[in-house]
């Protein structure tokens, strides 16, 4: 892994930085500071000829949406070059990978000539209907590793000066998530958007040492519990086309509130169900327990698009509730070869004792 590993960092040590200004010209007349992006199901509508308004269609991607005229595209290639020239310069102590990485945080985020605002107010537009939807703020999801990633490189001694510089971004970003009404739109959801603003949400104000308000969130973490039926299945998840992707990444979603917690000295992880609800505990377990054969999960899915944080996820779990079904699901699943991930995760340098990989 770390031949493969130090390769990709190479590649994203000869490219050059991205920044919010890169976006190619479109027919959206916003701020280039702002970021824009259309969803990943939004298609042109082939009743009109000009195609608008666009229509969405559930589990069928338009690759038009990863286009330099949005973006989306060269905010994850920013993420995922932080985070593997990060893990690339601790594992080689190489100088160069850590300053390739910061001068990426610094053109992204940081430099007001070329920084991104701190919100996503235009995320997930359907030209022609809006410029801009609160469920748009699931791409900032990949924020999480992002910060996960800029702690290990301050605890390597690097980035140390400019660290309150993107804690104040982080906080701006925050408080939009927290106070605007699409903010407000998206923490209301009941599906895995609602439990990704919550881990978002409380990942964001970790980072920035706000434990009041994360102690808020926390406090009343029992109503993302109630996204689980009894025994365990995420029913809006089950009803998606590709339903076991989302089950895996609304589960994700509450493994990062449960970290989070952990830190606090709270176990998520074993909070109670709700009653007339399941628990987070039974939905890890109806998962392991229908995944671990593909004939068992009787729900739509899509052609496999998985990567290596199921296994991750499936080894987190099984080490924390040390049952036969949760192992056999991690063994099943590195099994599969899965592909690493887009995004890097620290789960590759931080692995849970139950993984051999």
């Amino acid at each position: 892994m770390s031949g493969q590993l130090v390769r990709q960092a190479d590649y994203f040590l000869a490219g050059r930085p991205y920044s919010i200004l890169d976006r190619e010209p479109s027919d959206w007349a916003g701020d280039a500071h702002d970021y824009y992006s259309v969803g990943n199901y939004s298609w042109p509508n082939p009743k009109s000829a000009d195609g608008l308004p666009y229509i969405r269609i559930d589990g069928r991607r338009n690759p038009d949406a990863w286009s330099d005229r949005y973006d989306k595209r060269r905010f994850r290639q920013t993420v995922a070059a932080v985070n593997t020239l990060v893990q690339a310069h601790l594992r080689t102590g190489d100088a160069r990978y850590a300053d390739a990485a910061e001068e990426r945080l610094d053109r992204w985020f940081l430099d007001p000539a070329t920084a991104m605002r701190p919100h996503f107010a235009h995320a997930a537009a359907l030209p022609g209907r809006h410029d801009g939807a609160a469920i748009g703020q699931i791409e900032a999801t990949l924020l999480t590793d992002l910060v996960d990633h800029v702690d290990l490189l301050v605890e390597a001694g690097r980035f140390t000066e400019r660290l309150p510089l993107l804690q104040d971004w982080f906080a701006e970003l925050t408080h939009w998530m927290r106070l605007s009404e699409l903010g407000r739109q998206e923490q209301q959801m009941t599906n895995n958007h609602g439990v990704w603003w919550d881990a978002q949400v409380l990942r964001y104000l970790q980072f920035v040492d706000d434990r009041t308000a994360l102690t808020k969130i926390l406090d009343r973490f029992d109503i993302r519990l109630r996204h689980i039926a009894p025994g365990g299945a995420l029913p809006k998840e089950l009803a998606r086309p590709d339903s076991l992707l989302y089950t895996i990444y609304c589960l994700r979603a509450f493994a990062v509130c449960c970290r989070v917690a952990a830190a606090e000295g709270r176990d998520l992880w074993n909070a109670p169900a709700e009653p007339g609800f399941g628990s987070l505990r039974e939905a890890f377990h109806f998962w392991a327990d229908h995944a671990v054969d593909d004939r068992r999960w009787i729900w739509p899915r899509q052609p496999s698009d998985l990567d290596r944080t199921a296994v991750w996820l499936a080894d987190e779990a099984a080490a924390v509730y040390r049952t036969p079904s949760l192992t056999a699901l991690a063994a099943t699943l590195r099994s599969q070869n899965l592909p690493a991930p887009e995004i890097p995760s620290i789960a590759a340098i931080r692995r849970t004792p139950t993984s051999k990989e």
